[in-house]
């Protein structure tokens, strides 16, 4: 995966999308390493997601590792991920046939709404805690990578994954000599450590439970993606026009 880490200076700040699952930890350990703050975000949609307040246990787990390092925030993206569901699950179903049109909306809100973040609070960098050890998950395929950071470059913020390409057995097992907490595990998943979504968890139960990979066609969800970014671009115009905010490209 290209572009798999960010570059660092001198009072230096990133961005990173959390969940407080394996992956975005060791995602937010890598950058504690390089930058001299770090952001967490964390959200929920309002529609399935519970057990959010993991997300804080989880950074406060991390502040005691780095002492000053991490900032946690935690943001409703539920006005943006309501129209973009609607749609998904009203015509977007219908057209591509796969229940990838729910997770994939969700993560576009949310690196919508980290994008507003990040120009709200003059932050040129985000990451998040994708891994090619779980790209059967749509949202963490290649070509969704790649959409999502040119997306980003056209608000002038740099995307990273830094632990795209890391062992899942590597990362746990660092994890693990560190002392963290891991939770249940279930195959290579760990319950317990996350927030959980219902709608999420029923679409790939399959793959969890049998190893049934989903059916992915990278057109239709390229389709769909350049689709809902076209929403996604006029919602960032409209919040930052509402709260006084200028963008890079305007």
């Amino acid at each position: 995966m290209q572009e798999s880490t960010i570059s660092a200076r001198e009072t230096d700040r990133v961005t990173l999308l959390f969940s407080g699952g394996i992956d975005s930890t060791l995602a937010a350990i890598k950058l504690a390493e390089t930058h001299d703050r770090v952001v967490l975000v964390s959200y929920w949609n309002g529609f399935g997601h519970y057990h959010i307040n993991r997300t804080r246990k989880r950074a406060a787990e991390l502040s005691r590792h780095f002492p000053g390092k991490f900032a946690h925030s935690l943001i409703s993206i539920r006005d943006l991920f309501e129209p973009l569901m609607h749609e998904a699950i009203t015509v977007d179903y219908d057209k591509t046939g796969s229940g990838f049109v729910w997770c994939m909306s969700c993560k576009l809100a949310m690196h919508t709404r980290t994008v507003a973040y990040n120009l709200e609070h003059g932050i040129a960098k985000v990451a998040d805690g994708s891994s090619g050890s779980t790209d059967e998950m749509v949202e963490q395929a290649p070509f969704s990578i790649e959409l999502l950071r040119s997306f980003y470059r056209e608000y002038g913020i740099a995307f990273a994954t830094p632990v795209y390409d890391k062992p899942r057995e590597e990362s746990i097992q660092e994890l693990k000599a560190m002392g963290f907490n891991l939770g249940f595990r279930l195959g290579d998943r760990f319950l317990g450590i996350q927030p959980k979504c219902k709608p999420g968890e029923l679409y790939y139960l399959p793959f969890v439970l049998l190893g049934s990979q989903p059916e992915h066609r990278e057109e239709v969800v390229v389709d769909f993606i350049n689709e809902k970014l076209a929403t996604c671009r006029q919602w960032l115009a409209a919040y930052c026009r509402e709260h006084g905010i200028a963008m890079p490209k305007e």
